[in-house]
């Protein structure tokens, strides 16, 4: 087993990840930029945590942004037991699997010891091959041998879709276009909660992710069109850079619910503020963020949900939205209340009131009145629209009764937020 990695981004080699020691413990992890790109004038940094310089990174720095990168829960479980990867060795899965990564990077070995393109990559020949008993995690394992990784617990897998629609693997090298998830085997009508979560986003004018509902291979999915990537004009794809805000801030992915010492939401704004300067834009999608995941009650919006985009060149800025869920729809046994990050000291999601935003707006840097009114503007906004888009999903295979309960979820509690709001 190689212990060096090469590190690319936007597709040129950047440096080595390497295991300084032989313990694979968080200690022996290094980065370093190769010489000549630190020697670049204006090179653009792997992370906010990792600036570009000639010394190496060491320990915790270096390993929690890498592993970042990697999926959670039952999702790795499945890959390192498909792949024979000893239990939660990052650098061993990071080797296997970090070929095509959120954002521009990549990271593996050298080409050469790369292995040979898929001779099947159509998507459904391949799951139909697969069958549909393969367990938590099966679709992103699918994707193993082609050095596929995406973060998360949620299994998932990149694809690409052609002109004509049909869906494939990407060919080694090849940006993949879309994420496409698979209705969840423990949380029953999660694809179609994170569909209206997402489009309801954009409906009201939001910056989120594109999403569709599919039936792929007999089985409900969603299919995300990934923002860290843009279109040319002669057709082809380029990838952009991402980094989820626990990357950012150099913290493991264990640490994205502040309740476990991850970032506070004043910490996040102040990062975008103090630290990166991203502007007013910026600051006002953030804020959006926070008022609207309160207002359709998704107490799961974590450090992780929260990226940084960096175009080939171009400035950072704060990435579209994204895992948009109404959790309140779900049953309480299977997600908590708690907000995952704080939010003016609120006990639960469906509970935030006029001084937990005055609070919050305070700790943040906000105007608290601002804050209010804008809370009062997105709850009117997604009653108005809530309805027609529960329609248009259910004509796109949506279940019917459960996207009916949802709205008056979410219209409740939207009603309940903006009341609570106004003091």
């Amino acid at each position: 087993m190689t212990d060096a990695l090469e590190v690319r981004l936007f597709d040129r080699p950047v440096g080595a990840l390497a295991i300084a020691g032989g313990l694979r413990s968080p200690e022996d992890w290094r980065f370093t930029y190769a010489p000549d790109y630190a020697a670049m004038a204006a090179a653009p940094p792997l992370s906010v945590s990792l600036p570009v310089r000639p010394q190496p990174f060491e320990g915790a720095v270096a390993r929690n942004w890498f592993s970042n990168l990697l999926p959670e829960g039952a999702v790795r479980d499945t890959i390192e037991r498909r792949l024979r990867i000893p239990a939660r060795d990052d650098f061993a899965l990071l080797s296997a699997i970090g070929g095509e990564c959120a954002g521009a990077v990549s990271v593996g070995p050298p080409p050469r010891a790369q292995s040979m393109e898929p001779a099947e990559t159509d998507l459904e020949t391949l799951l139909y091959l697969q069958g549909d008993d393969a367990g938590d995690g099966a679709w992103a394992a699918l994707g193993t041998p082609f050095r596929l990784s995406l973060a998360g617990a949620q299994d998932k897998i990149a694809v690409v879709r052609a002109p004509d629609g049909r869906l494939r693997l990407p060919q080694r090298s090849e940006p993949s276009t879309h994420i496409l998830k698979p209705e969840s085997r423990n949380i029953a009508g999660l694809r179609d909660l994170e569909a209206l979560g997402l489009r309801l986003a954009r409906a009201i004018g939001l910056d989120a992710a594109p999403a569709e509902l599919l039936d792929v291979a007999g089985r409900n999915a969603l299919l995300i069109e990934r923002y860290d990537r843009r279109l040319q004009p002669d057709g082809s794809r380029i990838r952009l850079h991402q980094e989820d805000f626990c990357q950012a801030m150099g913290l493991p992915g264990e640490l994205k619910y502040e309740s476990q010492g991850g970032p506070s939401l004043s910490s996040c704004a102040a990062l975008i503020r103090d630290t990166l300067r991203l502007g007013p834009a910026a600051l006002q999608g953030f804020l959006n963020w926070v008022v609207y995941n309160v207002v359709i009650g998704n107490a799961d919006a974590h450090a992780k949900n929260l990226s940084l985009l960096r175009p080939p060149g171009g400035p950072l800025s704060l990435a579209p939205l994204y895992d948009l869920v109404p959790t309140l729809a779900i049953a309480e046994t299977l997600l908590d209340r708690t907000p995952a990050l704080d939010i003016g000291g609120a006990p639960r999601i469906d509970a935030v009131d006029r001084e937990h935003w005055q609070r919050f707006a305070r700790a943040a840097g906000y105007a608290p009145n601002f804050v209010c009114q804008r809370v009062a503007t997105v709850a009117e906004a997604v009653i108005e629209h809530l309805p027609r888009l529960v329609g248009e999903l259910v004509d796109h295979g949506a279940d019917a009764a459960r996207l009916q309960r949802t709205l008056r979820v979410i219209t409740d509690t939207a009603r309940a937020t903006a009341d609570r709001a106004g003091g």
